[in-house]
């Protein structure tokens, strides 16, 4: 097995590796990078916005580079780190006597000291990641870079970073937790509780960030599609406009994307109940057979009517509000009309015609009420911001 031990053993890796597996490997390295990115309060909220911004495309490229590609990507002009993780290690060799001393490595267990230094090099690792992802400045700097691992290596140690490159080059484009089992080392805790500190200093503003930020750490990413989303739908001007507008506007995506997941649960339930078309346990006929009432049949078209409307307007490129919400009330009340009759239904016969003849011939409200009561919630929220 191929082990990582220095920052040439990942340049060797990477070399032989292809674009999108690349930016897999530094968005991780990035993301280890980003607490001590953001430095120690009083934070400079527009900064970590930036860097939030660039993280969130390098992820969403290690799933689809074309989206990436496509996304806002120069709202803030390049990132301000100071120089190349060479010219930090230099810089950091004249500090004084306690740094190891000029052409000894900076690895093992030395740690650079909080301040200007360390949050460069945490931003250094991320402004690469999002240069690798959306292709700006030299293409060779694909093989020449060493994907974050020298940052990494400065930050937490040479023994820790080559544990972690390793287990994620036998993992290639797996989102395993960050950390690995044995969660952040000691070295980072300051920066861990200063990342805590400025997520709960706006929920309002920071909330999305923090979900998106701890599930990425913890192995579990919120949906990719969520992400591409939003990396999609907000221009450059809504990254410049500050925290605030890109929370709301967030706020709106998670709204319509939340419509278009239930929308999608329906569809495919749907779909699978009309290819079976089949009555009774394993396609037997069923004890009792009969036709539904004309009203429960009429409430059945207005359903799916109403449900096709939403699907329609969730797609628009600017929905109409009025439309949307006039086809919630109809299916609204008209699934409620369903549930109602299903509910009179005592004789064990009939309920079992209900749950396994219906759903081919129009009854899956029946059956599965929860998802249309879903997609209602859904799409209460998502028109309480439509403009």
């Amino acid at each position: 097995m191929f082990k990582i031990v220095d920052e040439e053993d990942s340049r060797s890796w990477l070399s032989k590796q292809d674009r999108q597996t690349r930016v897999w490997f530094v968005a991780r390295m990035a993301l280890r990078s980003f607490p001590a990115a953001i430095g120690e309060g009083p934070f400079n909220q527009r900064d970590v916005l930036r860097l939030l911004h660039h993280l969130l495309i390098a992820t969403v490229g290690s799933v689809d580079l074309q989206a990436a590609k496509k996304s806002a990507k120069l709202a803030f002009g390049a990132v301000g780190y100071k120089g190349s993780a060479q010219q930090i290690h230099n810089d950091q060799l004249v500090l004084g006597p306690r740094f190891p001393h000029e052409g000894e490595v900076l690895y093992g267990d030395q740690q650079p000291p909080k301040g200007s230094l360390r949050t460069e090099s945490g931003q250094n690792v991320i402004g690469n990641a999002i240069t690798w992802t959306v292709e700006i400045g030299e293409l060779k700097r694909h093989v020449d870079f060493g994907g974050g691992y020298w940052e990494l290596a400065w930050l937490v140690g040479a023994d820790r970073a080559s544990k972690l490159a390793t287990a994620d080059i036998t993992s290639p484009s797996e989102w395993l937790p960050l950390w690995g089992s044995e969660g952040h080392p000691s070295s980072i805790v300051e920066d861990y509780s200063n990342l805590e500190e400025f997520f709960a200093s706006d929920p309002s503003v920071w909330g999305f960030w923090s979900r998106w930020f701890w599930a990425i750490h913890d192995g579990k990413p919120l949906p990719w599609d969520l992400s591409r989303l939003i990396a999609l739908a907000l221009s450059d001007q809504d990254w410049r406009s500050g925290a605030e507008h890109v929370a709301q506007e967030i706020k709106r995506v998670e709204a319509l994307f939340s419509v278009r997941q239930s929308l999608s649960d329906l569809a495919n339930d749907r779909a699978a109940a009309i290819a079976e078309n089949r009555h009774g346990i394993g396609g037997n006929n069923p004890p009792l057979e009969f036709e539904l009432p004309a009203a429960v049949q009429r409430s059945h078209t207005i359903i799916w009517a109403a449900v096709d409307e939403i699907a329609q307007q969730a797609e628009a490129e600017v929905p109409d509000k009025s439309l949307v919400l006039a086809a919630l009330e109809k299916l609204d009340a008209a699934l409620g009309s369903c549930i109602v009759w299903a509910g009179q239904k005592a004789d064990i016969a009939v309920d079992t015609t209900i749950k396994w003849g219906i759903p081919a011939a129009g009854g899956y409200f029946v059956l599965n009420p929860s998802k249309f009561q879903a997609l209602i919630e859904a799409v209460k929220n998502w028109i309480a911001i439509l403009p």
